[in-house]
């Protein structure tokens, strides 16, 4: 018994150091907004609805941008899509773009809309929210 208290006790010093580590965070105070080129933004939705409706896959996007869609993923076809921009928001970060879609499932239309989350910096993103 005496052998697992002395086992136990020294490892208590490094696990109290790498808990105190991570609830202080490593980071040297506050976080920047990552800066967003709105029109960036908007022209690399276009461009990878297009994609879609000429029935190209996610990945021929990759590396310029990185777009995650289950609609899209789960092979369905896009026929039209409207971006509504009078709806748009912006978080500061990101742009918020809302879209019309047409679906083209088995000869008949199906329409959703959708609201796309738009990060240009680092990286161009585009995932539905």
């Amino acid at each position: 018994m005496l052998s697992f208290r002395k086992t136990v006790g020294s490892l208590t010093g490094p696990f109290l150091a790498l808990g105190l580590l991570l609830v202080s965070g490593c980071g040297g105070g506050e976080t920047q907004a990552l800066p967003l080129d709105e029109e960036l933004a908007r022209s690399s939705v276009q461009q990878a609805l297009e994609a879609w409706q000429a029935g190209k896959k996610p990945a021929d996007l990759r590396p310029e941008i990185t777009m995650g869609d289950p609609a899209w993923d789960a092979g369905r076809p896009l026929k039209s899509f409207a971006i509504l921009r009078e709806e748009e928001t912006s978080d500061g970060s990101n742009l918020h773009i809302r879209v019309q879609r047409t679906f083209g499932d088995a000869g008949k239309s199906a329409e959703s809309k959708v609201i796309y989350i738009v990060g240009t910096s680092p990286v161009i993103t585009i995932f539905p929210r």
